[in-house]
């Protein structure tokens, strides 16, 4: 890989993204856990986005810290002070979308989910500061969030995920997506084909053992997310 990874250059073999840095071995969402992932090898760092009541994009998945964090409450309902008071597991932090950014930029891709529209505006003029375009994968479940990226800039990669069977590929096609990103089960042969026939990346989440990530990988995904990269890392060559 040259010293800048960007979509185009994982593209051209099969590769391995840490679910939220390496969720299975870190507390997630973390530096420290996207530093583990890094360390391990990954093509691609996964990341949640929300925004913080005073409109800081901050790095976590759900809509409250309870589960996460030693605290409690909204994320929308607490100021980025207050966010980052808190211990995200190993005394952690809650990261900001800036920060990870530069931990990842130059030594992987990055996946950036936004989980609200809030957080949008705010995450595209950082990534425009540090002309990182080429090197981000902005993906949603909501193809509004992804609708919104390519009017900021229409050359912008976009993903759309999706957990249920239905009109994924086709809506992705359709919103000029570079990439689905399928549940696993829904990744079945027949769909990884239609979707690879109608130039779509399939990237399926979250797999973490080697005989499901055999038999994705012989479909012809082009990648797979994963909480325990150091398993599946063994896939990528």
């Amino acid at each position: 890989m040259s010293a800048l990874p960007i979509i185009d250059e994982i593209r051209e073999h099969f590769f391995i993204v840490g679910h939220r840095g390496a969720k299975g071995l870190e507390p997630e969402n973390t530096i420290l856990s996207i530093r583990k992932a890094l360390e391990i090898g990954v093509d691609a760092v996964e990341v949640d986005v929300r925004a913080s009541k005073d409109g800081y994009p901050v790095i976590i998945h759900d809509d409250t810290v309870d589960r996460t964090t030693n605290g409690s409450g909204l994320v929308e309902d607490m100021s980025l002070e207050e966010l980052r008071r808190l211990d995200a597991g190993k005394g952690e932090k809650i990261p900001l979308f800036e920060e990870v950014l530069r931990e990842v930029h130059g030594k992987a891709v990055l996946f950036v989910e936004f989980k609200v529209a809030d957080a949008i505006d705010a995450v595209l003029k950082i990534v425009d500061s540090m002309n990182a375009w080429k090197s981000i994968l902005f993906i949603s479940f909501e193809s509004d969030h992804l609708l919104k990226v390519k009017e900021y800039n229409k050359d912008a990669y976009t993903g759309l995920i999706y957990f249920k069977p239905g009109d994924g590929i086709i809506l992705a096609k359709k919103i000029g997506a570079l990439a689905v990103l399928p549940f696993y089960r829904m990744a079945t042969e027949k769909a990884v084909v239609f979707a690879k026939k109608l130039k779509l990346m399939v990237i399926p989440w979250v797999v973490n053992d080697l005989e499901t990530g055999k038999r994705l990988k012989s479909y012809g995904v082009n990648g797979l997310t994963t909480d325990r990269p150091d398993i599946m890392i063994k896939l990528r060559d």
